[in-house]
């Protein structure tokens, strides 16, 4: 995917490692870390199943080094008390970037600056209650990242496993797991009595038709061949 996530000034190593992990589960690999807090950050614990990524990860020294090859920038910020002076999405809507995009995303305690966010041709804010409107900067990664992937059918593409309903005959369910199963797959769905009631009716001749419906389907396939 042509995006780069950018961490500015981060603090907490922790928080980069969850980062780089939640990259790694939606498909994203390409992390810049600016100007992060003193202590060793790429050995953190919290980067489970992405300690490659997070070794690979750049450090920049500025925002504008990690911004090298970038076309488009997109920032990070609940817009708390400011006045945003480019437009505003609230994800999942992402404006146009053209090529290489990169997404900015503040330090724990203050987020990114005026100076910073003039960067951006477009401010990304993720929805939030207004007691609590400022969000972990591991989890606000995670929540882009999601967004990014277009969920969970963008995954299942991305992972090469989409989502198939195999025919029940597969499943090795025997005739009478299956009704249990419709059975109950009927009154969950809410229905009135009534209407429960047709639908059970409705399966029962369903199921009395299947063995004749088979039968005619099988001499069909003998006469054709």
């Amino acid at each position: 995917m042509n995006l780069r996530i950018v961490l500015v000034r981060p603090r907490d190593p922790n928080n980069i490692g969850a980062a780089a992990r939640a990259m790694a589960n939606f498909g994203l690999s390409d992390l810049w870390v600016v100007a992060p807090h003193p202590p060793v950050w790429r050995e953190a614990k919290s980067a489970v199943g992405a300690a490659a990524l997070l070794k690979r990860a750049r450090e920049a020294r500025t925002l504008e080094e990690a911004l090298a090859g970038c076309r488009g920038v997109w920032a990070t910020s609940s817009m708390k008390g400011r006045r945003p002076r480019v437009p505003v999405c609230d994800l999942p809507d992402f404006p146009p970037a053209p090529g290489r995009t990169a997404v900015l995303f503040g330090p724990e305690k203050t987020g990114l600056t005026a100076e910073e966010l003039a960067y951006a041709s477009a401010v990304l804010r993720i929805r939030t209650t207004a007691a609590c409107p400022s969000m972990n900067l591991a989890a606000a990664v995670g929540v882009f990242c999601y967004a990014w992937s277009g969920g969970s059918q963008q995954l299942s593409q991305l992972s090469g496993n989409s989502p198939r309903t195999a025919p029940l005959e597969q499943k090795g369910w025997s005739a009478g797991e299956r009704t249990r199963r419709l059975k109950a797959a009927v009154y969950r769905s809410n229905l009135t009595a009534d209407e429960a009631g047709m639908a059970m009716e409705l399966l029962r001749r369903m199921a009395a038709l299947t063995p004749a419906l088979s039968r005619t389907s099988g001499e069909g396939e003998r006469r054709k061949a």
